[in-house]
């Protein structure tokens, strides 16, 4: 018997990627599946959706089609739930898509996407909780303090929407010209320490802002998170870690630390921060681990 799945769609993101997610939807209607799209109407409205979804019981299978923050959201509503979750990968850089197999090397195609959510397997998701601003927010990939949160901020939403990830060309040197000014970050990690850094992310996934590899040190299905500290002050030092990224090498030059069952304490209200690639604001977070997983389809 088919599947109940819901699409929950962002309009807006990857701009031009309706026709690939109607693709998709029209596979996994020829493969017996019963499909429902439901688009969004604005921030934290994928995450009420899903949310609305997961209680009521009435759907087996939800699928965020969108970039990393939409399935961030869509995660954040179901988790708990009981409900698998699956990803059309239709943002900028993809970066969850390509971890969890939806994107062999780095090409997305309707029939390699339609197969991974036909196959129902699935793969588990360690997420982590972000206090912030008073309140608590669900990341599925990464936090970022410093540097890259402080791209996200310069980038222009419409220029992204023209030329996709070209638009961080000029926010990433206006974030680097900013980091001559750059403040530190204090951290303290429970149970492990404490100490300063001028650019630090914290990971349970290892890709990072599309095809580059950030860490070797976590994995998306296991618990715990990599935190690694860019001591380095200054445009040069920056650009330096752009380029250790560039060859996967960002990781042996950090200071990488492993957060286990306790939080990690980054920031003060001079800090920029990023969570799962969208620019969240400027202040300190407390980042924890979450023990339970929450179910992905993807290809294993």
């Amino acid at each position: 018997m088919g599947e109940r799945v819901v699409i929950i769609k962002n309009p807006i993101s990857g701009g031009g990627k309706g026709p690939f997610i109607s693709a998709v939807a029209e596979r996994l209607l020829r493969g017996g599946q019963q499909v429902t799209i439901v688009p969004t109407e604005g921030p934290v409205h994928a995450s009420k959706i899903a949310e609305e979804l997961a209680i009521a019981g009435e759907v087996d299978v939800i699928i965020a089609a969108g970039g990393d923050g939409t399935i961030r959201e869509v995660a954040e509503g179901a988790f708990g739930h009981g409900v698998a979750l699956g990803i059309i990968p239709a943002g900028t850089a993809n970066v969850l898509a390509r971890e969890l197999g939806y994107m062999p090397h780095g090409r997305i195609g309707a029939r390699h996407v339609s197969d991974v959510l036909l196959s129902r397997s699935l793969k588990d998701l360690y997420p982590f909780d972000v206090h912030f601003g008073g309140e608590n927010h669900m990341g599925v990939c990464w936090l970022g303090a410093g540097f890259d949160a402080r791209v996200l901020e310069y980038v222009s939403p419409a220029l992204k929407a023209k030329v996709g990830r070209m638009s961080f060309v000029p926010a990433t040197f206006k974030a680097l010209w900013r980091e001559r000014s750059a403040n530190s970050i204090s951290w303290t990690m429970e149970g492990g320490g404490a100490g300063h850094a001028y650019w630090a992310v914290i990971a349970n996934i290892q890709r990072y802002a599309g095809p580059f590899i950030l860490t070797r040190q976590t994995r998306v299905n296991s618990p715990g998170l990599a935190c690694l500290m860019m001591e380095g002050k200054g445009p040069l030092a920056r650009a330096v870690d752009q380029i250790a990224l560039l060859f996967g090498r960002l990781d042996r030059r950090a200071g990488i630390r492993q957060l286990g069952n306790g939080s990690l304490s980054l920031g003060d209200e001079d800090t920029p921060l990023q969570l799962d690639g969208d620019f969240i604001g400027y202040g300190g977070a407390t980042i924890t681990p979450r023990l339970v997983p929450i179910a992905f389809r993807a290809h294993v």
